[in-house]
């Protein structure tokens, strides 16, 4: 019975870690071109170039001909995690390596009223690893979530000044994870160890529209439903001496809807202030039930109860023109968590963030390049124990990220 609630702790923790330790608050990915990062990922309704796919399909309709932009961000992640065990107090860090997330777009005027776009980005990922040895190995030693989403849509122009467009959403989820179990008394007996590897392709669609009040004044309103995963997976166990144990896993597991809401507004002719909130409907994910066959106990399936709430993130963006080809830009973010007190666990160290960031871009006939740094400082939190679920007291510190973000784009 212990074994299978461990198992299970760690396929219901693993499917949702995505990003928590890297991006978003939860496990969301909210950063898709360093434009846009430059600028607190608020380009709602600021369509510059075709990457405003990522915030906002609708807005394609002011681009025209044929253009296409592709780049990444380069992700490094770290944080502390304190814990008070029966190994004693200590700090454990969940250090990570850079990670890369790639993105691309295409715009296409069919003609005056109709614009085809494609993007292609990612939603979710997590890179995080601590010591096997960890006071809380029984939750996680080492996981890996890569998400990604290709995202076909159409704009229509209905006048001059509003458009509105439908998006379909293809997206892959792939995990893999590492964490102990007890081979009898934890902390004293060996311990075996749990591979646990799965993905899984789901569908959802996004709707847009774009509003361009004046020349200096616009709006941007976008959502993007919820999707369904049902992740089957595998799992092996094993001890120093070999494989004990091995079968199938399965879950069904929501990313969550969001609402997009911006403004952009030219202040002066060479200052540009974009600013824009995302509602996050984590309220989705309220409980996981697993399946395993064949079981690690008396019982095939377990649920394990979350209760997340929605949440807003609040975003700023300043973009100045030094020259006629070179800007200048500044960001910032403030993300709140959505996980409460009585569920958050290792899987998932997070707490409400703020976001700081500074960027550059580069233009020329038909030619851009653009570069972003940003901090992202995550809030400490102090957590009760809950040794049942394998969480300790103690709490998340010192957590914050670093992201360097290029972007290129050309008009054919």
């Amino acid at each position: 019975m212990k074994q299978k609630r461990l198992l299970a702790g760690a396929l219901c923790a693993t499917a949702f870690a995505a990003a928590s330790t890297v991006l978003g608050a939860g496990y969301g990915i909210y950063e898709g071109s360093a434009r846009g990062n430059a600028m607190g990922s608020e380009v709602t309704a600021d369509p510059v170039s075709p990457s405003v796919i990522y915030n906002n399909i609708a807005a394609i309709t002011e681009l025209s001909g044929v253009q296409v932009e592709g780049g990444a961000t380069f992700i490094k992640p770290q944080q502390t995690v304190r814990t008070r065990s029966p190994l004693g107090a200590d700090n454990n860090y969940a250090d990570s390596r850079w990670w890369i997330i790639p993105n691309a777009y295409a715009t296409y005027q069919v003609n005056d009223k109709w614009w085809a776009g494609l993007g292609l980005f990612s939603r979710a990922g997590l890179g995080a690893e601590y010591e096997n040895d960890w006071a809380g190995r029984y939750t996680v030693q080492k996981v890996t979530i890569t998400s990604f989403d290709i995202n076909p849509s159409v704009a229509y122009k209905v006048n001059e000044w509003f458009s509105l467009a439908a998006g379909f959403r293809a997206q892959y989820f792939d995990l893999e994870l590492y964490r102990a179990i007890p081979s009898g008394q934890p902390f004293a007996d060996p311990d075996m160890r749990l591979r646990m590897t799965g993905d899984d392709w789901a569908l959802g669609f996004n709707l847009a529209a774009f509003y361009k009040a004046t020349d200096w004044l616009s709006f941007g309103l976008a959502y993007d439903s919820r999707i369904k995963h049902a992740v089957p997976g595998e799992y092996a166990i094993t001890f120093p001496q070999g494989k004990v144990g091995d079968g199938k896993g399965s879950a069904d597991m929501y990313t969550p809807g969001l609402i997009r809401l911006g403004t952009s507004v030219q202040a002066t002719e060479k200052l540009k202030i974009n600013a824009g909130v995302v509602y996050t409907m984590w309220s989705c994910y309220e409980q996981l039930g697993i399946t395993l066959e064949p079981p690690v106990g008396p019982q095939s399936r377990v649920v394990s109860r979350k209760d997340w709430h929605d949440t807003f993130r609040w975003q700023l963006g300043l973009e100045y023109a030094l020259t006629d080809n070179w800007d200048v830009r500044a960001g910032y973010v403030h993300d709140r968590t959505p996980d409460p007190d009585f569920s958050t666990d290792y899987m998932v160290p997070t707490n409400h963030r703020n976001l700081f960031s500074v960027g550059a871009g580069f233009h020329k006939g038909n030619f851009l390049c653009d570069v972003a740094y940003t901090y992202l400082m995550i809030q400490d939190r102090t957590i009760e124990a809950r040794p049942e679920d394998g969480v300790w007291g103690g709490g998340f510190c010192d957590g914050d990220a670093h992201m360097l973000s290029l972007s290129v784009g050309y008009k054919l």
